[in-house]
């Protein structure tokens, strides 16, 4: 453990042990009340406003904080494979390099935000987002949106968007703690406290973790060393309000980790993955400061953004500094909404983005925005949305994208059908931009990705809405994809094209016990040459059961299952089924033990050919709120 980090597990350790007083919210039981109290879904990503899910014409996940804390997720990557669309891909586990893809589209595809922070790194090749270091604590929702989104989100949100969500402070004070041992030597530990009055709020959390971890070279071909894991995680979130039209919030999260890995050396004469002395460092860091302005008695809602997002990368091998690099990214936004009627609403919004990989260039590249979406409600049961964004990229210059959408619910029957088309693009990162080899210079001709897609989806309630069934499909064609040859560099030469069917299960079966679950179809392929696309599994599968049979005891038990998937090297990494349990038990109306049993059959898999998954683990710890 580096002296940095063992001052801070201090802090931690201590905030976890002095806290006390929980009331456990069991996920099952959390749906049960929602439906007997006829709480609609409201969602914030889709249309970057609040607004009831029905209202949503485009397919949208929401991961609450009562099913974070029942799957007991110890990373937010883990939340997320329960998502239908959503296909992980990890070098190992425990800090190896993590990547997400949404409805096969690439994983430097898609945009991910911390309250409303784009945390994309800019100094990776693609500009993709690593979540090997996302822990969940401190986290409210996650919210997945899948399809194109260049409309409101700009460059990068061609496969989707993910908006995590932290926690706000209320009025009065309250607080959390954990702590949790097992497996590999494992140990975590965490709290939270928010608080507030009718004009101020804050929430402040806190989570470490130490693990020995495995192996990232897989066990299975005869790696022993173990690759250790250090991470710790503050988060902050302030709120001030000045009067019914005025506030100003105040954000803030940080994560610094230490990982080892395994690389590839030559072994037996031959160049191979196995166990190195490797060690990866980094700092992640996200800012933002937001004002809220209200005109006309709410007629116009305005939001001013100033965000700021950092990742500092460093390698060593043998002890000594292999590779470094650090990306930022700073935003100016501007969000306006005008209600011109009580069914129109005209949203408007401004944005200049400034990025920079310093590794690459100490030039940072910034482009301007301007986009607007009409949105009508004037008829029961119907949403009508459209927009269209310009983006004004200082490289290859101007592009412009638009969307449609419709979602219209028959509350006699409880049917509820979406449709929506839209445009994405992504923009040539600096890497790409700026990279030289093998006696070719950088392409000043590079232009951005494009997307095209279209979805239809069928969200059905039965039984007095105690049984929801779900169907969409989906078909996305990417055109101009940024390929890398030795001959040429980085070129606009290939096509993709991405279509499929997601299913979906929800099902409240009694007060106690429900049953979620969804599978996945989905055939991408490479256009031009009809093969294959590398790491997208074509079926996929999730379903859990969460049974609370007393006020005290609740349980729940998941099955994931990933098709077999073409890996980089050209082989297939074969197809896998993981069970998990979980379970809790509360002892009083403050403390509740809880434990879990990861991969409960040993199965041996990999999610990437070469790199080590955990077998059968076994974690259980304590938790308080007060």
């Amino acid at each position: 453990m580096s002296n940095s980090l063992s001052f801070k597990v201090a802090f931690v350790a201590s905030t976890a042990l002095s806290s006390i007083g929980f009331t456990a919210n069991v996920y099952a039981q959390d749906v049960a009340l929602d439906a007997a109290a006829d709480v609609e879904e409201v969602v914030i990503t889709a249309n970057r406003r609040a607004q009831p899910i029905t209202n949503v014409g485009k397919s949208i996940s929401v991961i609450g904080e009562a099913a974070l804390e029942a799957s007991q997720y110890t990373f937010v990557l883990d939340a997320l494979q329960s998502v239908p669309g959503v296909a992980i891909n990890q070098n190992g586990s425990f800090g190896g390099t993590a990547f997400v893809s949404i409805r096969g589209a690439s994983t430097d595809q898609t945009v991910v935000l911390v309250d409303g922070v784009q945390v994309n790194d800019p100094s990776v090749t693609g500009g993709a987002f690593d979540f090997a270091n996302l822990d969940p604590n401190g986290i409210e929702r996650i919210e997945v949106l899948r399809g194109p989104q260049a409309v409101l989100y700009g460059s990068d949100a061609m496969g989707g968007v993910i908006n995590i969500i932290t926690k706000s402070g209320t009025e009065g004070l309250s607080g959390n703690a954990f702590a949790e041992y097992g497996s590999y030597n494992s140990f975590r530990a965490g709290g939270a406290v928010s608080g507030g009055t009718e004009r101020i709020g804050y929430s402040l959390s806190a989570s470490y973790r130490d693990t020995d971890g495995i192996s990232a070279a897989d066990g299975a071909d005869g790696n022993s060393e173990r690759d250790g894991y250090e991470n710790l995680t503050l988060r902050g979130k302030f709120s001030a309000k000045f009067s019914e039209a005025a506030r100003l919030e105040l954000m803030a999260n940080y994560s610094d980790s230490e990982s080892e890995y395994d690389g590839f050396a030559f072994v037996n004469g031959a160049y191979a993955l196995g166990d190195t002395d490797d060690l990866s460092k980094s700092e992640e860091v996200s800012l933002a400061a937001r004002g809220f302005f209200d005109l006309w008695d709410g007629v116009i809602k305005n939001t001013v953004s100033l965000e700021y997002s950092e990742i500092e990368r460093t390698s060593f091998t043998g002890g000594v500094e292999s590779y470094g690099a650090k990306g930022e990214r700073v935003n100016f936004d501007y969000l306006g909404a005008l209600a011109l009627s009580d069914d129109l609403l005209f949203t408007t919004g401004l944005q200049h983005e400034a990025v920079k990989a310093e590794t690459q260039s100490t030039e940072a590249i910034s482009t301007d925005s301007i986009f607007a979406s009409l949105s009508y409600e004037g008829v029961k049961g119907l949403t009508l949305t459209g927009g269209v964004r310009y983006d004004d990229h200082e490289t290859f210059g101007g592009t412009t994208n638009a969307e449609v959408s419709m979602s219209y619910l028959f509350e006699e029957t409880g049917t509820q059908i979406i449709a929506n088309w839209g445009e994405g693009f992504k923009a040539p990162t600096i890497f790409q931009l700026t990279y030289s080899c093998c006696g070719f210079d950088p392409n000043p001709n590079l232009q951005p990705e494009r997307a095209n897609a279209w979805e239809m989806g069928v969200r059905q309630t039965v039984l007095d809405d105690k049984l929801t069934l779900g169907a969409t499909y989906f078909d996305q064609r990417t055109e101009d994809l940024i390929i890398f040859t030795f001959t040429g560099g980085y070129q606009n030469v290939s096509r993709a094209r991405a279509k499929g069917i997601e299913l979906t299960v929800d099902a409240n079966l009694t007060n106690s016990l429900s049953v979620n679950a969804n599978y996945t179809h989905t055939s991408a392929k490479d256009r031009d040459t009809d093969t294959v696309l590398v790491r997208r599994p074509k079926d996929q599968a999730y379903a859990a059961i969460n049974w609370a049979p007393t006020d005290k005891l609740s349980g729940l038990i998941s099955l994931t299952y990933n098709g077999r998937e073409l890996d980089s090297s050209g082989a297939y990494a074969p197809s896998w089924t993981r069970v998990d349990l979980r379970a809790a038990y509360k002892l009083n109306e403050s403390v509740e033990l809880y434990g879990r049993v990861d991969n409960l059959f040993d199965e041996s898999y990999q999610q990437v050919l070469g790199y080590g998954t955990p077998g059968l683990s076994v974690f259980g710890g304590v938790r308080t709120r007060f």
